[in-house]
């Protein structure tokens, strides 16, 4: 008969659980239904409070080992998790920038076509002799 799990080892086994789901959330690792890494930071940001809740709901009845685990383990995924809002924001204005630049390039396009064609019109050509 296999021995019965101690309540620790399930304790520990959910707070597993819920880290794994937090890096997922991250990108920090791929997800395992679809494989691929993708950052969902509003639901990494709720897996970590959850996780904050269930330290301060929790205080008092842990094992030294297991709020250790705990502290660890939040403090762990809250910096984690401003690394990745902090690269979310450099890409989104990495982005926007680009965007800008091609933006200011169709325009500077524009107009030299624009000009281009002004100065092949015959009105344009009799400016440009003038």
């Amino acid at each position: 008969m296999a021995d019965k799990i101690s309540s620790e080892q399930l304790f520990m086994g959910l707070v597993y659980s819920l880290v794994q789901s937090a890096f997922i959330s991250l990108g920090k690792l791929p997800d395992p239904m679809s494989g691929k890494i993708e950052r969902e930071l509003e639901q990494a940001s709720q897996t970590i409070d959850l996780l904050a809740a269930l330290n301060e709901k929790t205080a008092g009845n842990l094992s030294e080992d297991e709020e250790k685990f705990l502290s660890r383990t939040i403090s762990d995924l809250r910096l984690n998790y401003v690394d990745e809002v902090n690269k979310a924001q450099k890409e989104k204005s990495e982005k926007e920038t680009k965007e800008d630049k091609a933006e200011a390039a169709k325009k500077e396009d524009a107009k030299d076509a624009d000009t281009e064609a002004e100065t092949k019109s015959p009105a344009g050509k009799k400016k440009a002799e003038k």
